[in-house]
Parts: structure tokens; sequence; C-alpha cells
């Protein structure tokens, strides 16, 4: 029987380095609480949770003062040490056209990281089922397929219930963007700078992100407008400065979400991740990849009204009528 301690804790002088984290890791039992005590009410807490996840901590949360005095506190679990496993979280409905030709290049594209790719099927009405289940064989692949769809954002979520990886990518079944960005997209993940990266479709020198051809080509100048302005408005409840919060490229340590009940839905989760990971003080490296959008005709799914409507619902939510943690230690 082991006769390490359940509880650690580290003075608020102390400087959060290699050695003095090996050293509360190893003091530690395995699901042992680590608590870290800082004199400033604000901190870098995404740099602080690069540096604890580094070390094998997990459950980052910063604890609210109670009491007299100022500063904060920090509190982790000391987790399992295992190597970076990504899972790529893929929803698929209706994506007859796309989906074959998307699975095929990201299952044998090749890597910088171990992988695994979690396919969530929503019972499509056409034949998107079929295609998932001629991948559901090759290895490192996982199927879900769901009774009915209810969903974007909740096959997301159910994909990530049962992802392994340490971090999370999503990956829309469309062909809009390119997967070989992917190599750009992880390397702050790999070299342990950032715990949540966007992939932006965003260009300083041509805003119009989305490019339409034939007689519903005004329907691209509505979205990129809206898109901007829908920025705006994040940008300025959150305090942030983000150019593409809405991308669906979105990676990031699933540790990020804890502490969270996310609301899931269709197109809203787009906006409930980062609002509330921005909340928790994890900024996303923002860094560019290619976009090709496709057009209604093409089958694009989101709802001209209905979607920007969902996620200004989801922004009030989010930044105004929750708390940082919904659950969890705090």
């Amino acid at each position: 029987m082991s006769n390490k301690p359940y509880k650690y804790e580290i003075e608020k002088e102390a400087v959060l380095t290699e050695e003095l984290l090996n050293a509360a890791y190893e003091e530690l039992e395995m699901g042992g609480d680590l608590y870290i005590q800082r004199k400033e009410e604000w901190i870098d807490f995404q740099k602080e949770g690069i540096s604890l996840i580094k070390a094998g901590f997990i459950h980052i949360v910063q604890m609210k003062k109670t009491g007299s005095g100022s500063g904060c506190t920090i509190h982790c679990v000391k987790g399992e040490r295992r190597e970076k496993l990504l899972s790529v979280i893929i929803p698929l409905y209706n994506e007859e056209a796309t989906a074959e030709t998307l699975l095929d290049r990201l299952i044998r594209r090749s890597w910088p990281l171990p992988v695994e790719f979690v396919i969530v099927e929503s019972n499509s009405a056409d034949r998107t089922r079929d295609i998932a289940r001629s991948f559901e064989k090759l290895p490192g692949v996982r199927l879900i397929l769901e009774d009915e769809p209810h969903g974007k954002g909740n096959a997301v979520l159910k994909g990530i219930e049962h992802a392994s990886g340490n971090y999370i990518a999503i990956q829309d079944g469309d062909l809009e963007y390119d997967v070989e960005d992917y190599d750009r997209l992880l390397v702050p993940i790999i070299e342990d700078r950032a715990l949540f990266v966007l992939g932006s479709r965003y260009r300083k020198d041509d805003w119009h992100m989305r490019k339409f051809s034939g007689r519903r080509a005004w329907l691209a100048d509505y979205l990129n407008v809206g898109q901007t302005l829908l920025t705006a408005l994040l940008n300025a409840a959150c305090h942030s400065r983000l150019s593409d919060p809405f991308t669906m490229y979105k990676i990031f340590h699933r540790d990020c979400m804890y502490g969270i009940r996310f609301v899931g839905g269709n197109f809203g989760l787009d906006w409930e991740l980062v609002i509330r990971f921005l909340r928790k003080g994890y900024v996303p490296a923002e860094l560019p990849v290619s976009y090709q959008a496709r057009s209604f005709e093409e089958g694009k799914h989101i709802a001209l009204f209905k979607t920007p409507l969902e996620g200004l619902k989801m922004l009030w939510h989010c930044r105004y009528a929750s708390e940082v943690y919904d659950y969890g230690d705090e």
C-alpha cells in the first residue's frame, strides 16, 4: 500500500518549473490533489495549464477566493502520464457526396502524432451510413451510429464521450477544409505551446471567405457580412481579438472541457466551445487554413436565420447566464 499523500500544496511565490512540478507529481498518490497558491487574483491560466498538463496533471480549475486577502488557488489532480493521442471527431449527416472522399483522405494520410477517428453517423436519409460502415473495420476507426439526428453539436459531444485521445479535433463531413492543414495546426499542440488551436479562414486582404456563383451568389455576401458582425459581437462580449471563432477546425486538450456542462445543440456548439474556453482562460492560437466554401446547392447545411439566432442564444447563455464552471471543483 502506498504511503504517498493525496494532497500537496505549492506556495504563492513558487514558479512552476518543470523540476517543481515533477517533484509534486512524484510525491502525490495517483488521483491526489495539487493546490497552487497565487498572490495575484488574475493569472495566465493557459500558461499555468500547459505546464501542469505537460507534467501529468488534469482537471485543472481556478478556485474562487474566499475570505479576506487577495490571490487565487489553482486546483488539479494527478493523472496518468501518457503519449499524446489525437481523436478526430467526424459528425456525418446527409454527406453522401463527400463522406467517402473525406474519410479516405483523413484515414490514409500521414499524421505527426498517433490518431484515432471517431465517426458519428446520425441516420442520414441518403447513403452516408453505408459509406461510414465501409470504414468501420479499418485500424483506428470507431463508428457510433445514432438512431436519429440530434444536431451537429450533440453528435460532436457524443463522439468525444467515446474518444480515447487527450487531444480532440472536430472535422466536418464536407470538403470545405483541406485536411493537409492539420500538420500546421498540430504544431503548437505537439510542442506544448497551446492547449487550444483554431484554424482561421480569415484573410486580412480579403474578408470574403465565401464566394458563390450563379443566381444565389448574393448569399455569400450575406454570410460574409454576418460572419464579420457576429465575430465583432463575440469579441466585444468576451474581450477577445479572434479573427474566426466559428471555424470548424477546433483542436483542444480534452481537459479544457473539465468543469463545463455543455448544452450542445446543432451549430451552437461552435460558439459554446470558444466562449466557455475563453471564460476559463484558454486563449486559442489562430493559424491560417485553406477554405473553399460550398454553396447551398452543393449541400451546405446551415440555416440563414436559425443558425445565427442559435449562436446568439448560446452567446447569452455561455457569457452571461452561466458560471465559468457549471460543475466540478471551484
